[in-house]
């Protein structure tokens, strides 16, 4: 992944300013989560714009060009239902806009996230 993009992590902290959403540090980077899952749904990428749009629509835009693949570790293993969206789709508010509405409707469509079990102590002091 490429640098943070500062400008595109305030446009979209802005646009989704009154959205029950909120932003974390994932992947080097800033992403939005919805708050009433916990799912991630959007990305700075970098170069460009994460979202979460589901396996089918993800292979949709990546055969016919309109998107890449995300590979956040780049290790080849691109994560299934994201895709990243060069700079170009995402210049003006209103594409951007889009975009984001489509991936959290996705994100919010999906059961919430299960909480993380405590991590098990092993009692050696006996």
């Amino acid at each position: 992944m490429g640098k943070n993009d500062e400008a595109l992590i305030e446009r979209v902290s802005g646009l989704l300013s009154v959205a029950p959403v909120r932003s974390k540090s994932m992947f080097g980077t800033t992403a939005w989560f919805l708050e009433f899952n916990d799912l991630m749904f959007a990305g700075d990428g970098g170069d460009g714009m994460t979202v979460r749009v589901g396996v089918e629509r993800t292979a949709e835009l990546i055969e016919s060009g309109d998107a890449d693949p995300f590979d956040p570790l780049d290790n080849h293993k691109a994560m299934k239902e994201y895709v990243l969206l060069n700079s170009d789709r995402i210049a003006e508010d209103e594409d951007l806009l889009n975009w984001l509405d489509e991936a959290s409707e996705f994100a919010g469509s999906l059961p919430p996230k299960k909480p993380k079990r405590p991590k098990r102590q092993n009692d050696r002091s006996k």
